[in-house]
């Protein structure tokens, strides 16, 4: 049975809402990137393979890289791509590197903030400021930078496309990325947890969700699931 809530409620809900789409809008300028985190607390921004710092080497990360660009080419044409190139596709499969995702979307922030687990807890969306990063530099190879730098891959996969992703390459892995921004210092958006549902459908309103993101079936798949869930748009103008 689904539960109801109140006015008072739903008019906060709302608000908070407005809230999300005023830092959308006060971030809206083009050298700004978001990141959407599922865990505000605990999920801060470090790159995956520097997450545990007591596994992390440098030569360790190397070896992966290499195994990673010698089996590659079992599954895609890898002639044409750089070292830029093939982390990008590596991270984007699920390989440890030193890159970190963000979007030019804060849109799609949002969405993978909401949807990603842990659901039980407040979620966190981070704006940074590309200006106050190092210029990416593609004669260099990824383990050779000294600054964080962020970088457009080309267009090696359909995911990172439609997402409007773009990454950062952190020299030091296992130190978290300051929140960097102008002078009101940090720039967050919190969403408390009660939220993330209404903002998850606010979202799919707005052609936000998985068959956007993911853009292949299995994306397409995802989101029916969650409307099925949901209970979101299973009528007869579903889409």
């Amino acid at each position: 049975m689904a539960k109801t809530i109140s006015t008072k409620a739903a008019y906060a809900r709302r608000q908070r809402w407005r809230e999300f789409l005023d830092f959308a809008d006060q971030h809206g300028s083009a050298h700004w990137l978001f990141r959407g985190v599922a865990d505000a607390a605990k999920h801060q921004l470090t790159p995956k393979i520097g997450r545990n710092p007591a596994r992390y080497s440098v030569a360790a990360e190397k070896v992966l890289f290499a195994i990673f660009r010698r089996r590659a080419p079992q599954f895609i044409s890898t002639a044409t791509l750089t070292d830029w190139d093939l982390l990008a596709i590596a991270q984007h499969h699920g390989l440890p590197t030193r890159l970190l995702d963000w979007t030019k979307n804060p849109l799609i922030a949002a969405y993978f903030a909401v949807s990603s687990s842990p659901l039980d807890q407040p979620a966190r969306i981070y704006a940074l400021q590309a200006s106050a990063l190092a210029d990416f530099d593609p004669k260099l190879s990824p383990f050779d930078v000294t600054r964080v730098t962020a970088f457009i891959p080309s267009a090696v996969a359909a995911r990172i496309v439609s997402q409007r992703g773009l990454f950062t390459v952190h020299p030091d892995p296992v130190t978290p990325l300051p929140v960097m921004g102008g002078v009101g210092g940090a720039h967050c958006f919190e969403i408390d947890t009660v939220d993330r549902a209404y903002f998850q459908r606010r979202l799919y309103s707005l052609g936000v969700d998985a068959s956007h993101v993911l853009a292949d079936l299995d994306g397409i798949c995802r989101a029916l699931d969650w409307q099925l869930n949901a209970g979101v748009a299973l009528g007869k103008y579903g889409f």
